[in-house]
C-alpha cells in the first residue's frame, strides 16, 4: 500500500490499467477513491464514461449490484466523494510498468461500448442509462440471475422515463414469467423462459406466443386456465406498455438505413404507424381469436376475469403514470368486446360444455357493454329471448363475415359490439342449446352459417333431420311433443311476428314456410305413433286458425303410411312397416271417411295383407316387397308369378280375386299423385275396374290349372266364371242387339278389344286346345261316364264354342282352326265306336241260341237314322255354311238352341234346316244336359259363324241386316 499522493503522479494510462484491475477484483472502494484522485497535472482523470466501460466491461457480472449502485448514483450526479477508507491504494498492479508499456496495454484494452447493440439508435439516452440496460443485459446472459437486475435499475428509475418504461416492459414480466408465476423446476412441463436478449429483441405474434406460452398448456392442464387473467394482466399488462418505445426504436432504425433520396417513402412509414398504433394489443386479440377455436374455456376464463385496457398490473412501478390514454382505452375496449363476440361466432363444438361456456362468455360481454345479462340456458320456452331485429340489416349480411379476417374487420356487421349485436348472438347461442336439447347438435358456428346462407333447401332440410331424429329416438308423451313444437316455432321466428326480406319469419328456420314446418312436425308426430295428437293439433283444432288445411293433413298422413308401406319388408298388416301403414290409416279414417284415396289406400293394403299369405320371389331370388307392388305398372301380373310359385294356388280362386280387385281399384302406381277427389272414378267405373279385374285374374287361375294339368278345373272356371257379360237392363236396344251376336258387319275392328272379353276367349281357346295327359289325376275323375275322351273332348269343344262367342272376327279363324281339330277327332271317334258297336252286335247275334254258325247272315237293312243320330254326328263347315245361306235368305238368325220354341211365323222346313244345323254334340255327356231349355253349343256356334258369315255376304251385295228377332 501507499500513500494517496503517489497516486497522483500516475499517468493516465497507468490510471485506467489500476482501475481495470480493481473493477476486476470487484473493489469498488478503490475504484471510487481512485476515480476522485485527479493527475497533479490536473489535466487527465478516469472520466465517468471510462469507468462506467470499465465498470461494463471487467467487474463481475455476479456481483451484488447493492456494492456498486452508491457508486454509480456518484458518477451519475458527478460527485467526486471519495470513500471511507482514503488511507492507502494497492499500486503494485501497475507500479512496476513504464509508461510506454502502461501506454501499449490501454491501447490493448477492448472496453465494451456503452450502449446495447439494441439501443444504440436511442442517442438521447445518458451515459448511465446505456449503463443499466447494458449492465442488465450482461448479468441475465452470463450468469442468468435475472433477479439481480431490479436490485441494479430500481435505484434509478426516477432518472430517466426511459429506463422505466423499459424495465417495466422488458424485465418485468421476464421476471414474473421466470420466477413469481412460473418458477423452473426440474422435468416442469412449461416453456423455457427466453433470455433478456432474445426476450428484448421480440415483437409483435412471436412476443405474444412467449408471453402467453404456459396458458398455451391448458388444454393439457386444465388448472392452468385459472391463471389466464393474471398472465394478461402481469404479463402482458407490462410488456404492452413498451409498445410505443418498441416503435419509435423500429421507425429510428429505418430512418437511418432508409436514403435520404426517398423521403415519400419515410412519410409513408410515419403514417404506417400512427395506423398501426395498436398492433401489439391487435395480436393479442388475434391471439385470443386463435386460441378459441382450441380452447374455449381459457379464453372465456381470461375474458371474464381480466377487464381489458385498463386492467395492468405494472407492480407499482409505474407511479401513476398513464400508458393508454383515454381515446386510445376507448377504442381497444370495443376492440375488446369485439374479440369476444368474435370468439363466440368461431366456436367449432356443439358440446354441452362448450354452451354452458359460450354463455358464460356471452354474460360477460353483456356487462361489458352494459346490457342485461341473457337468460339461463335451461330456461322453459315461454321465457325464450324475444327480440325485434328489423333495424338490423341482416339481409345485407353474406357467409363470408365468417370467413379468415373479415370477422375481426371493425366494420363487420356481425362483430361490431353493440346491442343489436349482442342480441343476435344471444338468438343464436340459445338456437344451439336448443337444437342441442332436440337431439341434433350443431356449433354455433354452424348455425349461424346456416342462417346467414338463407337457403330454403338446407333449412328444410335440417328441419326433416330434427324431428325425424326425434321420432326415432326413444319414445315421448304427448307433453314433451307439445314441447318440441314450440321449440321447433321458436327457432322458425325467434318469438317474434315480424319478418324482413324474402324470409317467412325472422328465425333460424325464417326461410321454410309455417305451413311446411307444421307439416313436418305432423310427420313426426305420425312417425313415433303419436296418432290422437296429431289429430287434436291438426284436426280437432279451433276453427279459427288451424295449422294446416285439412287437404294438406290428408296428404301428410297418406304420405306417411306410403313410407311405411314402401320401407316393410313383410306384407302381413300385423308386423313392422305394413302394421304402422295399417295403424296410420285406421287411425285417420274416421276423419277422412268420403276420401276416395283412404279407400284405395285400404284396398291396397287389403291385396298386400292377402299376398303376404303365398311364397313370391321376384328376379334373382328377391323375397317379395310391399314396395314391388308399387313399383309396378300392372300390379296385376304379380298374380302370374304367385300362381307359378305357390303350386294348386289357382283353387283359391276367390281370394285371388279379391287380391286382383283391391289391386284394380288401388292403381297403386298412381296412389300419391296430385289429383283431387273430382280426378277419381265413380262408383260405376269402380265397378267395372273390378269386374274386368276379376275375369283377368280367373284367366290367370285357368292358365296355372292348365300348366298343372287340372283340365277339370280350368274348364269349370271357364264355364261358370268367364260367361258371355249378359246385357245392362239400361243399355239400349242397338246396343243389347249387339252384345248377343258377333258378326262382321256390326264389330267395329279398329276399335279397342275390351280386357274381359278378350282374356275370356283366350282363356276358353287356351283350355279347349289343351291335350290332358293320360296320367291326369282328374282324367280317372270320369271314369263313371264309358267313354272319358269323349267327354274330354265334348268339354274342349264347349269351351271352343264359347270362345267363338267372345273372340272379336279377326281371331275367329284362330278358334275356328282348333274347332275343326276338334272336330276331327270327334268324328274319328265316333266313327271307332260306331264300327265297335256294331261288331259288337255281330258277335251277339251269331252266339244267339239255336243260331247256325254255317248259316247265312242276312244283311238286315240300315237302321234308320233318327233324331239322336243326328245329333250325335258331327257337324263339319259344310253344314255352316248351308245354314249360312238358308239364313241368308231369311234375312233373320235367331240363336235360341232349342228348335221346338220357334216362332210361330216360320215355316217347318226354316225350322227343321235349322234343327238340323244347330244339334247337340251329346245329350248324354253334357253337363248341361237333359232340359229342353238349354241353349246348345253347337246352336251357339253355328249361330255366331253363320252369322258372320250371312253379315259379310249382305255387306257385299249392301242389304241391310234385319233386325235380330230370336235372341234376347
Amino acid at each position: 500500500m501507499v500513500a494517496l499522493e503517489k497516486v497522483g503522479h500516475l499517468s493516465a494510462p497507468h490510471r485506467v490499467l489500476l482501475a481495470v484491475q480493481y473493477a476486476a477484483d470487484s473493489d469498488i472502494g478503490s475504484l471510487r477513491t481512485l476515480t476522485t484522485l485527479r493527475h497533479a497535472d490536473d489535466d487527465v482523470d478516469v472520466d465517468v464514461e471510462t469507468t462506467l466501460r470499465i465498470l461494463l466491461t471487467f467487474l463481475p457480472e455476479s456481483a451484488e449490484p447493492s456494492t456498486y449502485v452508491e457508486f454509480l448514483d456518484e458518477l451519475a450526479r458527478g460527485s467526486r466523494t471519495p470513500g471511507h477508507d482514503r488511507g492507502t491504494l494497492d499500486l503494485s498492479p501497475v507500479e512496476h510498468l513504464s509508461s510506454s508499456q502502461a501506454r501499449k496495454k490501454r491501447r490493448t484494452l477492448q472496453l465494451v461500448p456503452l450502449a446495447h447493440a439494441l439501443y444504440r439508435c436511442d442517442t438521447e439516452l445518458d451515459a448511465l442509462t446505456h449503463f443499466l440496460v447494458h449492465r442488465a443485459h450482461r448479468i441475465d446472459a452470463q450468469t442468468g440471475l435475472l433477479d439481480l437486475v431490479p436490485q441494479l435499475l430500481v435505484p434509478f428509475l426516477h432518472r430517466s422515463e426511459f429506463l422505466r418504461t423499459w424495465f417495466i416492459s422488458t424485465v418485468l414480466p421476464l421476471l414474473r414469467l421466470g420466477y413469481e408465476y412460473y418458477p423452473q423446476a426440474p422435468q416442469a412441463p412449461q416453456p423455457p423462459t427466453p433470455s433478456l436478449d432474445e426476450f428484448a429483441r421480440l415483437k409483435g405474434r412471436r412476443a405474444i406466443e412467449v408471453l402467453l406460452a404456459n396458458l398455451g398448456q391448458a388444454h393439457r392442464v386444465p388448472a392452468a386456465r385459472e391463471h389466464a387473467a393474471r398472465d394478461l394482466r402481469g404479463v402482458f399488462g407490462p410488456w404492452v406498455c413498451g409498445a410505443s418505445e418498441r416503435k419509435r426504436r423500429k421507425l429510428s432504425s429505418d430512418g437511418r438505413r432508409a436514403s435520404v433520396s426517398e423521403p415519400p417513402q419515410q412519410e409513408q412509414e410515419q403514417e404506417q404507424e400512427q395506423e398501426q398504433e395498436q398492433d401489439d394489443w391487435e395480436c393479442l386479440f388475434d391471439w385470443l381469436v386463435r386460441k378459441s377455436r382450441t380452447d374455449l374455456p381459457l379464453v372465456s376464463a381470461a375474458i371474464t376475469e381480466w377487464d381489458g385496457p385498463e386492467d395492468l398490473d405494472l407492480g407499482g412501478f409505474d407511479e401513476g403514470r398513464v400508458y393508454v390514454d383515454d381515446d386510445a382505452r376507448r377504442r381497444l375496449e370495443l376492440r375488446y368486446a369485439q374479440t369476444a363476440l368474435v370468439c363466440l361466432y368461431l366456436v367449432d363444438s356443439s358440446s354441452v360444455e362448450s354452451l354452458q361456456t359460450a354463455h358464460g362468455l356471452l354474460a360477460r360481454l353483456a356487462d361489458l357493454l352494459g346490457l342485461e345479462p341473457p337468460p339461463y340456458l335451461n330456461v322453459s320456452v315461454d321465457e325464450l329471448p324475444s327480440y325485434d331485429l328489423t333495424d338490423f340489416a341482416l339481409t345485407d349480411v353474406s357467409p363470408s363475415a365468417l370467413q379468415g379476417e373479415q370477422i375481426s374487420r371493425p366494420d363487420n356487421a356481425l362483430t361490431r359490439p353493440g346491442p343489436s349485436t349482442v342480441r343476435l348472438l344471444e338468438l343464436f347461442l340459445f338456437s344451439t342449446c336448443i337444437l342441442t336439447s332436440l337431439q341434433h347438435p350443431l356449433s354455433i358456428r354452424e348455425v349461424v352459417r346456416i342462417y346467414l346462407r338463407n337457403d330454403a333447401v338446407e333449412q328444410t332440410n335440417l328441419l326433416h333431420n330434427v324431428v325425424h331424429a326425434l321420432a326415432s329416438a326413444g319414445k315421448k308423451d304427448d307433453e314433451q311433443w307439445e314441447t318440441i313444437r314450440s321449440q321447433l316455432l321458436w327457432l322458425w321466428n325467434w318469438g317474434s311476428s315480424v319478418s324482413q326480406g324474402d324470409r317467412h319469419a325472422q328465425g333460424l328456420f325464417g326461410h321454410v314456410h309455417g305451413k311446411t314446418l307444421e307439416m313436418e312436425f305432423l310427420k313426426g308426430l305420425l312417425e313415433s305413433s303419436r296418432y290422437p295428437l296429431a289429430a287434436r293439433i291438426y284436426i280437432q283444432a279451433r276453427p279459427g286458425q288451424p295449422p294446416l288445411p285439412l287437404p294438406a293433413v290428408e296428404k301428410v298422413v297418406l304420405e306417411a303410411a306410403m313410407e311405411q308401406y314402401d320401407n316393410a319388408t313383410n306384407g302381413n298388416r300385423t308386423r313392422g312397416g305394413m302394421k304402422r301403414a295399417f295403424d296410420i290409416v285406421s287411425a285417420f279414417k274416421p276423419h277422412f271417411a268420403r276420401s276416395r284415396r283412404f279407400q284405395r289406400i285400404q284396398a291396397l293394403l287389403s291385396a298386400t295383407h292377402a299376398m303376404s299369405f303365398y311364397s313370391l320371389k321376384l328376379t334373382h331370388g328377391r323375397p317379395f316387397q310391399p314396395v314391388d307392388i308399387r313399383a309396378s305398372a300392372d300390379p296385376l301380373s304379380l298374380i302370374t308369378k304367385l300362381l307359378s310359385q305357390n303350386l294348386n294356388s289357382y283353387t283359391h280362386l276367390d281370394d285371388l280375386v279379391s287380391i286382383g280387385q283391391n289391386l284394380a281399384v288401388a292403381t297403386p302406381s298412381t296412389l300419391m299423385e296430385n289429383q283431387d277427389d273430382t280426378a277419381h272414378p265413380d262408383s260405376v267405373t269402380l265397378e267395372k275396374k273390378r269386374a274386368a279385374a276379376e275375369r283377368r285374374v280367373i284367366g290367370m287361375t285357368v292358365e296355372a290349372a292348365l300348366q298343372e294339368d287340372d283340365f277339370e278345373t280350368a274348364y269349370s272356371y271357364v264355364v261358370n266364371r268367364l260367361t258371355p257379360h249378359s246385357p245392362s237392363p239400361n243399355a239400349s236396344p242397338a246396343a243389347s242387339a249387339s252384345s248377343k251376336r258377333f258378326s262382321f258387319g256390326s264389330y267395329d275392328s279398329n276399335r279397342e278389344e275390351d280386357d274381359g272379353e278378350d282374356i275370356s276367349w283366350r282363356a276358353a281357346l287356351q283350355a279347349g286346345r289343351h291335350r290332358s295327359s293320360p296320367h291326369s289325376s282328374t282324367w280317372g275323375q270320369t271314369s263313371a261316364i264309358a267313354r272319358p275322351d269323349l267327354r274330354r273332348l265334348e268339354q274342349r269343344m264347349e269351351l271352343l264354342s264359347q270362345a267363338l262367342l267372345l273372340a272379336p272376327p279377326r281371331h275367329l279363324e284362330e278358334v275356328l282352326a282348333v274347332w275343326q281339330e276338334c272336330e276331327t277327332e270327334m268324328t274319328s271317334l265316333l266313327a271307332k265306336e260306331e264300327e265297335v258297336e256294331e261288331q259288337f252286335n255281330d258277335a251277339a247275334d251269331r252266339r244267339l241260341p239255336g243260331a247256325f254258325a254255317n248259316d247265312t247272315i242276312a244283311i238286315q237293312p240300315r237302321r234308320e237314322v233318327g233324331r239322336g243320330a243326328a245329333e250325335e254326328a258331327p257337324m263339319g263347315l259344310f253344314d255352316v255354311a248351308r245354314g249360312a245361306a238358308a239364313a241368308f235368305s231369311k234375312t233373320a238368325f235367331p240363336l235360341r238352341g232349342n228348335s221346338r220354341n220357334v216362332s210361330g211365323t216360320e215355316s217347318q222346313d226354316t225350322a227343321h234346316d235349322r234343327g238340323q244345323i244347330s244339334t247337340d254334340l251329346s245329350d248324354s255327356g253334357s253337363t248341361g244336359g237333359g232340359t229342353d231349355d238349354r241353349v246348345r253349343r253347337r246352336d251357339m256356334v253355328a249361330n255366331a259363324v253363320t252369322g258372320g258369315l250371312a253379315s259379310g255376304i249382305g255387306w257385299v251385295i249392301g242389304a241391310n241386316p234385319a233386325p235380330n228377332r230370336g235372341r234376347e
